[in-house]
């Protein structure tokens, strides 16, 4: 009984296959940050409220541009038990549209995510170009 349950998976960090991956695929693709997170115990979720620094692609009007600031916003879905919790630093967001809703695919820290993509360009794996800087 050492495995880890199921439930899990959707939590533990991606490797740097997995990440470099998400870029290419997901719905969404951002550099941001954490502004705070809203946890919904109800449905057992917590919504990640973002502030974007960088967006690369999105497939709907998830995240979208607010108020005088000119800052573009957006909320992101988790599983609850994930334990997101508003951090210092940048993130790279990937994901997909689940029903209108934004979910959180692979969240490296952003300076991670340099590491991996430059590696990975060093040796000819990139999977996709994004221009990560």
């Amino acid at each position: 009984a050492n495995s880890a349950p199921f439930s899990a998976a959707p939590c533990r960090p991606c490797s740097d296959t997995e990440v470099l991956l998400a870029v290419c695929t997901s719905d969404f693709v951002i550099r941001g940050s954490i502004q705070d997170v809203t946890n919904e115990a109800e449905e057992q979720e917590s919504v990640i409220h973002v502030g974007v620094n960088k967006l690369y692609r999105q497939k709907s009007k998830v995240f979208q541009l607010t108020g005088e600031s000119g800052n573009w916003r957006g909320q992101i879905k988790t599983l609850l038990e994930c334990g997101v919790r508003p951090g210092d630093g940048d993130f790279l967001f990937t994901g997909r549209m689940h029903f209108g809703e934004a979910r959180l695919g692979c969240a490296p820290r952003f300076k991670d995510f340099q590491r991996m993509y430059k590696e990975a360009k060093d040796k000819g794996l990139n999977p996709c170009e994004i221009g990560p800087d």
